[in-house]
This record gives C-alpha cells, structure tokens and sequence, in this order.
C-alpha cells in the first residue's frame, strides 16, 4: 500500500480534497491522509486528514508521494526532500500564480502537474515508475551583499 499526503497549505481547496476523497472511495491501494485548510469548508469522510500539525514533516517524510497546491514554499521545500509529487494550481485563488510554478515544475521534470482532477487517479499510477530530475536549490545572489553591509 502506497502512503499518499494531501497538503493544501492555509488556502481552502475544498475542490481538490473531496475529490480525492470521493474518487479513491473504496479502494485499498493507497492510503490518504490530508492537511485541510482551517478556513475549509468540506470535511472528507474517507480519508484522514487535519489542519494542523507541529509535526507535519513527519507526515511528509513518510509518505511515498505527496499531493500538494501550488504554493512556492510547499513546492520547493518537498523537491528538496526529493519527494515525488503531483502539483495541483488552486485556481479558487484570487490570482493564478500557482499555474505557472505547476507548469514549471512540470516542465521541467521536476514533478507533475495536475490540472484535471479526474486524471488524478493516472497520475497516481504514473508516479510509482516515474523517474524525476533532482531539484538543488539555488542560494539567494545577494547573500553576500547583506552580509556585507550588516558587517
């Protein structure tokens, strides 16, 4: 069985939480559990979840994939673990900046992007063979400059 985390950061995605919980009903080759956002509005009756965690990195660490919004700090913070992930733009956002981390990390082979939920359940699949480039993060240019004018 295959360890799956949901996490959707402070943002409500109630879009993507139910149908993870609706599509994956009844199934016995993963096991789901979600951060839901506090201001969410559906609480998923199939699989488990929480809103908040001190010890989210656990959860994180022991999953097989992870299932996350787009947001920049989620994102890069699990490919710099080396997590496989399956990255989902909330577009219930004022703004769609979250498309375009998607489609970068997509495009990159850095991870996949979602922008159909019902193909969730492929993409799924797909992960378990897929092979992805390493992620290294890149040090802030201006490190140097700071420090420098602290000194």
């Amino acid at each position: 069985m295959f360890k799956i985390f949901i996490t959707v950061g402070t943002t409500e995605f109630d879009i993507l939480i139910k149908a993870i919980d609706t599509i994956f009903v009844n199934q016995s080759k993963y096991f789901f559990t979600a951060q839901i956002s506090s201001s969410a509005n559906y609480k998923p009756s199939n699989i488990e979840f929480f809103e908040f965690s001190s010890d989210i990195e656990r959860y994180i660490d022991e999953a097989d994939f992870i299932i996350t919004h787009a947001g920049a700090g989620s994102v890069y913070s699990m490919l710099e673990k080396g997590k496989k992930l399956i990255v989902v733009p909330n577009l219930s956002r004022i703004d769609h900046h979250q498309i375009e981390l998607a489609n970068y990390v997509n495009k990159n082979n850095f991870a996949i992007a979602c922008n159909k939920l019902d193909e969730l359940p492929s993409l799924i699949e797909s992960l378990k063979n897929q092979e992805f480039r390493s992620y290294q993060k890149e040090d802030f240019f201006g490190v140097g400059i700071i420090r420098d004018l602290l000194i």
